[in-house]
C-alpha cells in the first residue's frame, strides 16, 4: 500500500495542497482528477520526488519513504505528459540508459530486459528507431517501457491521453489494465473523467482552493 499523510504544499504563499491524506492499495489503479490549477501535477511531482512537500510524509507498506532518495533507483516511476525521451538515442537506448547508469546493470542485462519490455508493449520492431520516427502512441509506450525498466513498485502517469488521438485512448486504457493484471500499482493524473471511470478502482478529486475562495468572495 502507498500512503500520503498530511501532505501540505504551497507556492509563493498560496496553498496548493492542505492536509492531504490518500492511500492506494497494492495492485490497484488510482485516478486523480480535477480542473487545471487544482494541484494534480503538483501532487504527482511530490510523489515522484521531483519536489518536496512543505510537510507530511509518504509510506510504502507502512514504512516511511522519501521519493527523492534514489540511491537504489526510484520505487515510483513516472510517465510524463510530454514523454521526455532523448531524441538522439534509439528506442532501446532510451529504455536501457537509466538501468545502466542508476541501477548499475550490465549493458547485456539491460538490453535483454529492455528488448523483452519493448516486445511486451508491441514495439519489438522499433528498437533501433528514434523518437522522431514514432507515432505519439508509440512514443508513449517507449516512455512506459523506460519507466518499467527501473522496476518500480508504483507507476504514475501525467495526463496519459492528452497528447494522443482520441482513437488511441482505448489502447492506453487497455495497456494500463494489462499492467494492473500483472500486479502493478498505478496512479493516473487526468482531466478526463470518462477515462478515469474506465480504468480506475478509486478516483480522488482535487479542487483548486484559491478558485473556491474567489468564487465565495
Amino acid at each position: 500500500m502507498f500512503q500520503l499523510e498530511n501532505i501540505n504544499q504551497s507556492f509563493k504563499g498560496r496553498p496548493i495542497l492542505t492536509d492531504l491524506n490518500l492511500s492506494v492499495e497494492s495492485g490497484s489503479i488510482l485516478a486523480i482528477v480535477g480542473p487545471s490549477g487544482a494541484g494534480k501535477s503538483t501532487l504527482l511531482r511530490l510523489m515522484s520526488g521531483l519536489d518536496h512537500p512543505d510537510s507530511g510524509r509518504f509510506l510504502i507498506n507502512g514504512i516511511p519513504y522519501e521519493p527523492s532518495h534514489r540511491k537504489q533507483g526510484a520505487r515510483i516511476g513516472v510517465v510524463f505528459q510530454d514523454f521526455r525521451l532523448f531524441p538522439h538515442l534509439s528506442v532501446l537506448k532510451n529504455v536501457t540508459l537509466a538501468p545502466i547508469m542508476v541501477k548499475k546493470q550490465t549493458a547485456k542485462a539491460a538490453k535483454i530486459a529492455g528488448v523483452a519490455l519493448l516486445q511486451q508493449l508491441g514495439l519489438s520492431g522499433q528498437t533501433a528507431a528514434y523518437p522522431f520516427q514514432l507515432s505519439g502512441g508509440q512514443r508513449q509506450r517507449v516512455a512506459i517501457a523506460r519507466a518499467l525498466a527501473m522496476q518500480p513498485e508504483i507507476l504514475c502517469y501525467d495526463e496519459p491521453t492528452s497528447a494522443l488521438d482520441p482513437s488511441l485512448v482505448a489502447n492506453v486504457a487497455q495497456l494500463i489494465l494489462d499492467l494492473k493484471n500483472q500486479g502493478m500499482t498505478q496512479i493516473v493524473v487526468t482531466h478526463d473523467i470518462q477515462f478515469a471511470n474506465q480504468i480506475a478502482d478509486q478516483i480522488f478529486e482535487l479542487q483548486p482552493k484559491e478558485v473556491q475562495k474567489n468564487d465565495e468572495a
